[in-house]
């Protein structure tokens, strides 16, 4: 069995659980996490008696999605010496789908072929969608992108047919990394941001006396 985690309504994510039989056809998983998207909001809009302008089944997921990727451990990414983001990621199996009210993004859902995992981030959902029409204006309906979740925050990747990478994040993945949201980056301008965060995490615990045996 398993667990989705939702946030929905554009505030902190609030995690309800629920459980589904990942069992079935290839695509299940995000239809599982739509559907229960679908349900969770009926349920909502019907207990705050909140009128809609669209119907909840109006709502339809986008018709293509864009793959996950991860970041190694500390170590990997700390004794990396290329120069290329994309040559330090390491593949997922998890995929993103735009939740679509019309032509705007009302949320995302996140599953692999058949387990849902997230549905919901109503905040997130319509800045991620911007940064992806910013990358499509940018670089043509060609360039392959992925997205990283990096501590909760998001951050796209994004290679063109003529290996140019550019690197977007989202608000809550900037602020960790002390850059501006949706502003294109180069990897090495991303990737000294998380090293310089990996080196103050490590000078944080040395300077710790309680730690290492500090008289």
């Amino acid at each position: 069995m398993k667990k989705i985690t939702f946030a929905v309504l554009g505030i902190a994510t609030l995690a309800v659980m629920f459980s589904f039989s990942a069992v079935g056809a290839i695509n299940e998983g995000k239809k599982d996490a739509f559907n229960a998207y679908k349900k969770f909001e009926s349920a909502g809009n019907n207990k705050t008696k909140t009128p809609q302008k669209n119907n909840v089944n109006e709502s339809h997921l986008s018709d293509y999605s864009i793959d996950s990727a991860h970041l190694p451990d500390s170590e990997a990414i700390k004794s990396f010496k290329g120069s290329s983001i994309t040559d330090l990621l390491v593949p997922s199996d998890e995929k993103l789908w735009f939740i679509m009210e019309g032509d705007k993004a009302k949320g995302i859902v996140i599953a692999t072929d058949t387990e849902p995992i997230q549905a919901g981030l109503e905040k997130t959902g319509p800045e991620l969608y911007e940064m992806y029409k910013d990358i499509i204006q940018e670089y043509g309906k060609d360039v392959q992108v992925k997205y990283l979740d990096y501590a909760g925050g998001f951050i796209f990747v994004a290679v063109d047919p003529n290996g140019n990478e550019g690197i977007w994040l989202e608000e809550r993945a900037a602020k960790l990394l002390d850059l501006s949201p949706g502003t294109k980056y180069s990897s090495e301008q991303v990737l000294e941001s998380i090293n310089d965060g990996l080196n103050s995490s490590d000078e944080d615990v040395s300077d710790d006396d309680s730690l290492g045996g500090g008289k």
